[in-house]
């Protein structure tokens, strides 16, 4: 292929779409051409700023359709239904085809930013998984077990925390919190008024993690419980019990 067919082709493999022949015939032009890399690079960078900065929005099952149902009315674009082409693509469509095209790939766009946000939050998730383990083989840390209520009675919970009350909790089974709530830990020593921790939402599997530091009152000898409150926690437990440790 000549230099202007690998141009044509670096917006599909900035985001994925090429078959496994091309992507190789790609690579070997991209380690030898710095122009190209330098384009690919601007393609990434795009994509990247569009994934940090907008709202993810899945396309409708309609579009496509609508679409693939455009390609198949309009006689000049039967030529082009694989892509990418080894020609530049764009030449191929008629009008409509060319609008077709257009669409697909701002619906590729679109579809690449959705999966770039959900492999951000799975590895922020994979992050604090290996943050909790870390704590837990942590000399001289202490874990308690959270049992759920009446309220949630398939909900757990585990709370660990080191010698400086660094603490970290892992809840899963709990119900969605209704809009405006989240859930708030609280410690509680004795006859005194429960302390308040920091709050959390969990997400729509019912797992949620939270990051706070035990009160010196609640290193030796607390109970620690889990109420339902509106977001951004309170100073004072206003909600029913979810999860309680000691049950």
């Amino acid at each position: 292929m000549a230099h202007e067919d690998y141009k044509s082709m670096i917006p599909a493999h900035a985001l994925s779409a090429l078959d496994a022949e091309e992507s190789r015939a790609m690579n070997q032009h991209l380690s030898q051409c710095a122009e190209c890399r330098d384009e690919l690079a601007d393609w990434e960078s795009t994509a990247a700023a569009l994934a940090l900065t907008s709202d993810p929005v899945e396309p409708s099952p309609q579009v496509r359709d609508r679409i693939m149902s455009a390609i198949r009315d309009d006689k000049s674009s039967e030529k082009v239904v694989q892509f990418p082409s080894r020609r530049n693509v764009w030449s191929s469509f008629g009008s409509l085809g060319a609008i077709a095209a257009a669409v697909l790939f701002v619906a590729l766009i679109v579809w690449i930013v959705v999966l770039w946000q959900q492999n951000r939050a799975l590895r922020h998730e994979i992050a604090q998984s290996a943050e909790f383990v870390k704590l837990l083989t942590t000399p001289g840390t202490k874990t308690t077990e959270l049992a759920g209520t009446t309220h949630a009675s398939g909900a757990t919970a585990r709370l660990a925390y080191d010698k400086t009350g660094h603490a970290m909790l892992m809840a899963s089974g709990l119900p969605p919190a209704p809009q405006g709530k989240e859930y708030q830990l609280w410690y509680i020593v004795g006859s005194k008024a429960p302390m308040p921790g920091k709050s959390f939402a969990p997400d729509e599997t019912g797992e949620g993690t939270l990051t706070d530091q035990v009160p010196p009152d609640a290193m030796d000898s607390a109970v620690f419980a889990i109420t339902l409150e509106p977001a951004g926690g309170m100073p004072a437990p206003t909600g029913e019990i979810y999860l309680r440790s000691g049950l």
